[in-house]
């Protein structure tokens, strides 16, 4: 069973991994593109008009593909002050309910992000912008965060279900040599 939720633990760091990446280079494209609007805007005074819109996107696209890393890292934004109070028995109920609470999360966006993108797919619903796209393409992103959420939330119960910490590091991304 501990090779299972290692191998487990392991795939999901690969598509968290991933995930963080391109939400990383969706931030690098979008700061790119505002440059580039700023530019043209205030030096040839000829603004686009696709560029506004596009960073939308793009913003979607750097939460929903990052937040399952962030989620396996530790760094989501937390109350530390009242859990630092808590003894280390408490302090795992805590992380565990709260992992727990972002795979129900997770869940929702999946159930609901591809609810939302059966309804654009059916009804043709195409952004009322000047790029003129079909919303499911961008609606996908949510349904996609979700999954990467979902399984970053299973791997850090499954963690601390091994008696590690829910949190990874680089150093502790792998288990133990005795472990493999």
């Amino acid at each position: 069973m501990r090779h299972v939720l290692f191998g487990f633990d392991r795939i999901v760091a690969i598509l968290s991994r991933a995930g963080a990446a391109l939400g990383a280079l969706a931030l690098l494209v979008s700061l790119g593109l505002i440059a580039y609007a700023i530019v043209l805007r205030y030096v040839f005074n000829q603004p686009p008009t696709w560029v506004d819109e596009t960073v939308g996107y793009l913003l979607v696209a750097t939460v929903m593909a990052a937040a399952a890393d962030a989620l396996r890292r530790g760094e989501h934004i937390a109350v530390d002050v009242l859990t630092e109070r808590l003894s280390a028995r408490n302090r795992r109920i805590v992380a565990a309910f709260g992992l727990a609470a972002s795979a129900v999360v997770g869940v929702f966006l999946v159930r609901e992000g591809w609810s939302m993108v059966a309804f654009s797919r059916m009804v043709g619903e195409i952004s009322t912008g000047h790029l003129e796209v079909p919303m499911a393409w961008p609606q996908m992103l949510v349904p996609a965060g979700g999954v990467l959420l979902t399984l970053a939330a299973l791997a850090g119960l499954g963690r601390m279900a091994l008696g590690l910490s829910p949190v990874v590091d680089e150093e502790d991304a792998a288990p133990p040599e005795r472990d493999r």
